[in-house]
């Protein structure tokens, strides 16, 4: 039973990084440059000039947390990172043989561990390319930058700056620069998964373009509602991965629990790994 149980779980891993090495070497992953280039002109620049006019080094952390935090950004990366995984999962003939030779509830199992290895990945290659970007002006700090938390303070007149929108006071007047990170961090990665996994489902489901579809909506709508600070944004998945509006400037009181959103997007991911499963059986491989 241990022997059987190893060999399924290598069976798995397998597929899993043969997807993620095919991922890699696709056309699609020019998508990354990107990103970077968006990254650059949206974020590192306006960091840059911040630091220039506060006179002081900002932290190299916060250009990843504002990547995470901004209004126009968590449109944008949503969006590109659906554009990286469009073709997910993949049909070629090394799929079918998989099929064939495991079973399909092993190839699923694959493809998931698949989509957790590239959320991973893209959180990872997110993170490291904001820190290098900022290497020039920026510097490792315990917490938030007095070129951003004095920025309004220093220049009252200039309210309607960008920096202040990239970071505003929600996140550095409610917790720390490594809480940041992490909630930032995390909430990223499951809402990724969460995009992953309708494209997925629908595929099991022989519904390919109805994943590209529900997905595009999701973010739409959760932009749309969030820039609008309503109060029904909270049924969509990504105010809740966003940590500052979880919170006021000045007040304790969450607007909403931090972790409820972990439960809504962890809950909603296992849900969706588990019609995975059961989806086993209608899954025809040759259908979209």
């Amino acid at each position: 039973m241990h022997v059987k149980g190893e060999q399924k779980l290598r069976t798995v891993l397998h597929i899993a990084v043969s997807e993620f090495r095919r991922w890699l070497r696709s056309s699609r992953i020019i998508i990354l440059a990107v990103m970077l280039v968006f990254v650059h002109m949206q974020i590192i620049t306006t960091l840059q000039e911040c630091s220039v006019m506060m006179g002081e080094p900002v932290g190299l952390m916060e250009g990843f947390i504002a990547l995470g935090n901004s209004g126009v950004i968590v449109l944008v990366v949503p969006a590109l990172f659906l554009a990286l995984m469009a073709d997910f999962p993949q049909k070629a003939g090394i799929d079918f043989f998989y099929q064939v030779r495991t079973s399909k509830r092993k190839w699923i199992l694959g493809q998931m561990l698949f989509a957790v290895g590239a959320v991973v990945f893209l959180v990872t290659f997110l993170i490291l390319s904001s820190v290098v970007m900022l290497t020039g002006c920026g510097e490792w700090m315990s917490e938030f930058s007095r070129a951003v938390t004095h920025y309004s303070s220093v220049f009252p007149e200039r309210t309607g700056d960008y920096i202040l929108q990239l970071l505003p006071e929600n996140l550095y007047q409610q917790m720390t620069l490594g809480t940041a990170v992490r909630h930032t961090a995390i909430l990223m990665m499951l809402y990724f998964l969460l995009l992953a996994l309708v494209l997925l489902v629908s595929a099991l489901l022989n519904r390919k373009y109805a994943g590209l579809l529900a997905d595009a909506v999701l973010i739409a709508l959760g932009t749309v509602s969030t820039a609008a600070e309503a109060d029904w944004m909270w049924l969509f998945p990504m105010a809740h991965s966003i940590p500052w509006v979880h919170f006021e400037k000045y007040l304790s009181e969450p607007v909403f629990p931090i972790a409820g959103s972990y439960l809504y997007l962890g809950g909603i991911c296992a849900a969706l790994a588990v019609i995975c499963l059961m989806a086993a059986g209608k899954y025809q491989a040759g259908k979209v």
